[in-house]
């Protein structure tokens, strides 16, 4: 089992956040979705660290559930005091009968050890479809999104390269430039594999085919 939270990562991160006095916003929707015998690390195990953050959790992810949009923030009393204020006027709760299934199916069947197996072997499977192709594809060591380097293929910006392997290689992925601020453009683009198999042999034909 790999853990870091000696690391002086988390130390320096705890730093900044008390030097600066800011929030920090914790997305940690693949909690269960880690591979390789790596650990979650979460900011709730540091006490400084939870007094100035809002940590994220998503019942989606974990439930394979992604488009009920349905998780859960924890946070100190007098932050989520102000975090209900800005929630209400989104989508002011969650419909009834869906936190009503998510809760039987969490008491009677949750199995959330499972995934992190789960997702590794589809990770692993497709790791092992894509071997020979021209990508550089970069460690995954959780979620259920791997990256590629296309750059030794294409002098395209991301954008122009997806959608042309899109349209001409039938093969759908998302560009990562999209997500950066000041749009900077690595020859990267976000392949999911979470897909039934048959899905994913068929996008490695696809793309062997592409890239002949």
């Amino acid at each position: 089992m790999v853990s870091y939270w000696n690391s002086p990562i988390f130390s320096r991160l705890e730093e900044i956040v008390l030097k600066h006095g800011i929030y920090l916003i914790s997305d940690e929707v693949y909690e269960h979705i880690i591979f390789d015998g790596h650990q979650h690390q979460s900011v709730l195990r540091y006490p400084e660290l939870y007094k100035r953050s809002f940590v994220v959790f998503s019942f989606g992810k974990s439930l394979h559930v992604t488009g009920w949009k349905t998780g859960y923030v924890i946070a100190p009393p007098e932050l989520t005091t102000e975090l209900r204020k800005i929630h209400q006027f989104n989508v002011f709760s969650v419909n009834r009968p869906i936190q009503h299934g998510v809760a039987y199916y969490i008491t009677h069947h949750a199995d959330f050890a499972a995934l992190s197996s789960f997702y590794q072997d589809k990770r692993d499977l497709f790791l092992k479809l894509m071997s020979g192709l021209p990508l550089k594809f970069l460690p995954c060591y959780g979620s259920y999104f791997i990256l590629a380097d296309y750059s030794a293929v294409s002098d395209l910006d991301d954008r122009a390269f997806a959608k042309q392997l899109t349209i001409e290689g039938g093969v759908a992925t998302i560009p990562l430039s999209p997500f950066y601020k000041n749009g900077s453009d690595e020859k990267i683009i976000r392949f999911c594999f979470a897909k039934k198999e048959d899905t994913l042999i068929e996008a490695a034909d696809r793309l062997r085919k592409y890239f002949k």
